[in-house]
């Protein structure tokens, strides 16, 4: 049943990026907002919920996308494992680490972007813009990330009570 919830999520969150984030002025230069969603799964959930989720939302993605397909999909598992990584070696509890998890997943996605940009259009690789865009991207995920685990942290919680509710009176 968790399933549901991180898939709903997902497309939810996708809804807001096309539509509503993309049309306004002041969070012209925002995040992947599914960067966010991969890094609570990479946290809290083991392999057999987040692979799915990931391969969902990457292929969603790919399929919204300008760039090559499976491209977002790579990014996402990479991103992932990282994160799976990293919570073997750190303490993922860590307040000091939740703030910082976020900025820095955004920051290796958009080293991943730039590195295969770079390949692939290096005639066209302007560096000037790209560090505006990239340092917006990561004082905004400073700003929202740790507020967006929590979120997902708290539907999560809730969502589990509501289905051990229904169970328990079934």
């Amino acid at each position: 049943m968790n399933y549901l919830l991180y898939i709903f999520s997902c497309l939810v969150l996708i809804l807001i990026q096309t539509t509503v984030i993309h049309d306004l002025p002041l969070f012209n230069g925002f995040y992947d907002l599914l960067t966010v969603v991969v890094i609570f799964l990479g946290l809290y959930r083991n392999l057999r919920e987040g692979v799915p989720v990931i391969l969902f939302a990457g292929f969603i993605m790919d399929n919204l996308s300008n760039g090559p397909f499976g491209f977002y999909l790579t990014v996402y598992l990479w991103l992932y494992a990282c994160i799976r990584w990293c919570s073997v070696y750190f303490n993922v509890r860590s307040t000091l680490f939740l703030a910082f998890i976020v900025p820095a997943g955004v920051l290796f996605e958009n080293i991943i972007f730039l590195c295969s940009f770079a390949v692939f259009n290096a005639d066209s690789f302007h560096y000037s813009d790209i560090y505006s865009v990239v340092t917006e991207q990561v004082i905004w995920a400073m700003i929202t990330g740790p507020f967006c685990l929590m979120l997902l942290s708290f539907s999560h919680s809730i969502w589990n009570r509501r289905f051990n509710m229904q169970i328990s009176e079934q």
